[in-house]
């Protein structure tokens, strides 16, 4: 298997970086608007069937949908453009979306999710709850965002550049 050209490599992680930023400082305002009613809010909470809006419960599935959504983009839009790369083998770039995009997606969708909710799972196994300000719960939901569209995005689009 002959590698990507570094300027391929470099595309990616430019276009992940970006998408990174744009969608923590996106999640960060929505999240500053959801938040700003309260006093304080925690991290996490020890019950899964608590009621109560914590900073990680809008978290994980922030992360999961918006690696579904972001995923889905990176797939169409990465096929076009790397079209024009010098890749070494532009005939995985037509495999479809049905079943190779849904699963490449799925599975780094869901790598996201769990990774966000063992972090979590951590955080209030080992410090307990820990109460926030609105702002300091905006600015994580921001950084919980921008780290699973900078995931999404660059694991997608080298997963296409990938031989099964």
């Amino acid at each position: 298997m002959v590698p990507a050209s570094h300027h391929v490599y470099d595309f990616i992680q430019k276009n992940a970086l970006i998408s990174g930023v744009i969608n923590g400082v996106i999640n960060g305002v929505i999240g500053w608007f959801m938040f700003r009613a309260k006093e304080a809010l925690p991290l996490t909470v020890d019950t899964i069937s608590a009621h109560e809006k914590t900073v990680f419960s809008t978290g994980v599935m922030t992360a999961f949908m918006l690696s579904l959504i972001l995923g889905t983009i990176a797939f169409f839009t990465f096929s076009k453009k790397a079209k024009t790369f010098p890749v070494p083998f532009p005939e995985l770039l037509d495999r479809p979306f049905f079943f190779f995009g849904v699963r490449t997606i799925l599975f780094y969708s869901l790598f996201a999710f769990g990774t966000a909710a063992l972090v979590a799972l951590f955080l209030q196994k080992f410090l307990g709850t820990i109460l926030v300000t609105p702002l300091i719960g905006a600015i994580l939901l921001g950084i919980i965002a921008g780290i699973a569209s900078w995931f999404i995005n660059a694991a997608v689009m080298k997963a296409m550049l990938r031989p099964e």
